[in-house]
């Protein structure tokens, strides 16, 4: 049975997809640029002390399959998105794919950025899950309070 607090967070879960022109690492925020048809180069930010989990998501040139690598795995070399989940469970996958810099250099430099986040993907806690998201929430607010 679902609780109304379960029902909530069901409801902000959300993805955003993009293919950006350019993506720049700011002081507090990530920075990705697209291209609108009606606007022209708008900036999009993600301000790092709202990401909650980050990992690349890379294509296996031997499997052929899309992987999510931990955060031992992650290496400079990985092309593929960028995946940022954030404090209201939005999930922003950022296709690095024509970048000049791979999924995994963008993570890489970052990971230096967000110390509270998760990095890499979890296989033992899953987002998507509400008591996992909130317990990753707990964890990151005491690790900020123990830090702080």
């Amino acid at each position: 049975m679902k609780s109304r607090r379960d029902g909530e967070m069901e409801k902000r879960s959300r993805n955003l997809v993009f293919k950006p022109e350019k993506v720049r690492l700011g002081q507090k925020e990530l920075l990705v640029w697209e291209r609108d048809p009606e606007k022209g180069l708008i900036c999009r930010t993600i301000p790092y002390n709202t990401m909650v989990l980050v990992y690349p998501e890379v294509h296996d040139e031997k499997t052929g399959e899309i992987i999510t690598p931990e955060i031992q795995d992650i290496t400079k070399d990985m092309k593929g998105s960028l995946i940022i989940w954030d404090l209201e469970r939005k999930m922003f996958r950022i296709d690095l794919s024509d970048q000049k810099e791979s999924a995994g250099t963008v993570f890489i430099r970052l990971a230096r950025h967000i110390p509270f986040a998760f990095l890499g993907y979890t296989p033992w806690i899953q987002i998507q899950n509400d008591q996992d998201f909130r317990q990753m929430l707990k964890m990151i607010a005491l690790n900020k309070k123990l830090n702080s």
